[in-house]
């Protein structure tokens, strides 16, 4: 197997690259709606698909580093948008869940997912992004196995 060429140059660096594609997808989200953040939407969706779970879960599944996901937690409750309680069966255990009003956050945050999924898509065309967010999900998936390996 051959290995991906890099010169050195900036420009074929596959972190720059992707760095540089993040800010232009972030942008997008911005442009199509609500204050939240792509972070604190995938908290809102998880939440939603699953009713409550506790935090380490809702990191894992949200794809949200552990250091930062304790101060979105707090914006979003401070926001109404979620709630936090004490695991009754484990104290050192907390579950969040979404209150109406995040609910309703996270529908509106589908919309705005989905406005930008369809101006990238109409960027690249169909099959392009579909390739894209298939190896961007298989790069993040080995990089979670590779993590699950090492604990």
């Amino acid at each position: 197997m051959t290995r991906a060429p890099y010169s050195g140059v900036l420009a074929d660096g596959i972190a720059h690259q992707l760095r540089r594609a993040t800010q232009a997808v972030n942008a997008s989200w911005q442009q199509h709606g609500s204050d939240l953040t792509a972070a604190q939407f995938a908290v809102l969706q998880v939440l939603d698909e699953r009713e409550s779970a506790d935090q380490k879960t809702l990191g894992s599944l949200a794809a949200v580093d552990p250091s930062t996901l304790t101060p979105l937690l707090d914006r979003l409750q401070a926001r109404g948008l979620i709630t936090k309680a004490t695991d009754p069966r484990n104290r050192r255990r907390h579950l969040v869940a979404l209150t109406t009003h995040g609910r309703e956050q996270a529908a509106r945050g589908r919309i705005q997912a989905e406005e930008t999924n369809r101006q990238v898509e109409e960027l690249l065309g169909r099959e392009r992004f579909f390739i894209l967010v298939t190896l961007l999900r298989e790069l993040g998936d080995a990089a979670l196995i590779r993590g699950l390996e090492r604990s």
